[in-house]
């Protein structure tokens, strides 16, 4: 017994020398976030090029609503499979940065690849492998920034670093559809380009913070959790926004024959509210809590909705643009964080990329049958039927919040 003591100590010790030799979380993440600012600034420049124009280039390339939605779903099955695969993988080794770098140099070809190609299964092709790795780079970039922020205004903190990827989606769509017209395939050059010099900063000037590596299967601890599981439920139903807004969205503006500069300035102010809402969400969520800004979410997602069956022409769809506070700004700086506090550290980076392969699923749904009910009956109805998940959703995590507070004032 006292060896086995001596043996215990000896090992707690040697845990402690590790945490120790690495800096306050709050220090870490002051020294090193110009860097990371940097990084999520040009991924989600690229990533913005890819969401924004996508739709618009497959409507150029003649593909109807259906083949388009499914070159979507595809994308979103892949990011489903990276963030399985990419969460665990990092919580098995511990480590985030590494990963990261090479989701970026795998990611980055896969975009400059569809300047050769012609055909939508290529398309679909490349979306798949391109979006499996861009997870690595995307999502665990947040993992890695959760891992480095105190608890402290951990919302306001993680909402004011996403205020740099809203920054880079403006420049995306703004800047980048003015030189589309001649030449759509060029976005793809500049998402690529993008990705390949995010790796320079994150390289140069970043360093990971110690966590554990315990052998354990990292999903049967996540989704023990009832509160997660509800969550991850209600995450899935509520992703098909993204299709409807991105995809979707670009796409049927190309058939009003909006150009990529109008299309840009429209979408683009998803990263104008992005700025705003991100930081404001998080202060909002460290003041009156996580639960009520997320049912919130899901209403303000439905009324957004609802207002795009109703708008007919480009211009009338910017005052809308503005409920991105509901669909982006909360679900990022709040949803993530909401995620992170429930999962144990040792499971954060499974349990965060479970959040965004429910928000994938949703996506996926939201792309197959967008485009099916859009080709049958129109945007209008599709954009209906979504308003009307949305409320569904909405109530039931109001329903699930309410029923765990009647559980624990017992």
């Amino acid at each position: 017994m006292p060896a086995e003591r001596a043996s215990d100590m000896s090992d707690r010790t040697s845990q402690l020398h590790r945490i120790s030799a690495v800096p306050c979380s709050e220090t870490t993440y002051e020294q090193q976030s110009i860097a990371l600012c940097m990084t999520v600034y040009l991924m989600t420049f690229s990533a913005g090029c890819y969401a924004v124009f996508l739709g618009s280039f497959l409507s150029r390339k003649g593909l109807n609503q259906e083949i388009a939605g499914i070159v979507g779903a595809v994308a979103s099955a892949a990011l489903m499979g990276g963030n399985l695969f990419w969460g665990f993988l990092s919580d098995r080794l511990g480590k985030r940065r590494p990963l990261i770098v090479l989701g970026c140099l795998v990611a980055a070809p896969c975009l400059i690849l569809w300047l050769w190609s012609d055909t939508w299964w290529q398309y679909a092709a490349l979306s798949a492998v391109g979006q499996f790795f861009f997870v690595a780079c995307s999502t665990l970039l947040f993992v890695m920034v959760l891992d480095l922020l105190p608890a402290t205004s951990r919302s306001q903190r993680f909402g004011t670093f996403r205020l740099w990827g809203s920054a880079g989606l403006i420049t995306a769509s703004w800047g980048v559809g003015w030189f589309l017209p001649a030449s759509p395939e060029r976005v793809f050059v500049f998402a690529g380009v993008a990705l390949f010099v995010a790796v320079v900063p994150l390289v140069l000037a970043t360093r990971e913070k110690f966590h554990p590596r315990p052998d354990r299967f990292h999903f049967a601890h996540v989704l023990r959790s009832p509160q997660l599981l509800v969550f991850y439920a209600c995450t899935l139903l509520h992703g098909i926004w993204e299709p409807a807004c991105f995809l979707f969205l670009s796409y049927s503006l190309t058939q009003q024959q909006a150009g990529e500069g109008m299309i840009g300035i429209i979408l683009g102010l998803n990263g104008v509210v992005g700025m705003i809402s991100l930081p404001l969400a998080g202060r909002m969520a460290d003041r009156w809590g996580r639960q009520p800004l997320l049912v919130a979410m899901y209403f303000i997602s439905a009324v957004r909705m609802l207002l795009y069956s109703f708008v007919s022409t480009p211009l009338g769809l910017i005052p809308v643009q503005l409920l991105q506070f509901g669909s982006f700004g909360i679900a990022e700086a709040v949803g993530s964080v909401y995620v992170s506090e429930l999962a144990d550290e040792r499971d954060r980076a499974t349990a965060i990329t479970c959040f965004y392969m429910a928000h994938s699923t949703g996506a996926l749904v939201g792309s197959a049958a967008g485009g099916f009910i859009s080709s049958h009956f129109g945007f209008a109805f599709m954009y209906q039927m979504f308003s009307a998940v949305m409320v569904v959703t909405g109530l039931l995590f109001l329903r699930a919040g309410t029923k765990r507070i009647q559980i624990l004032s017992k």
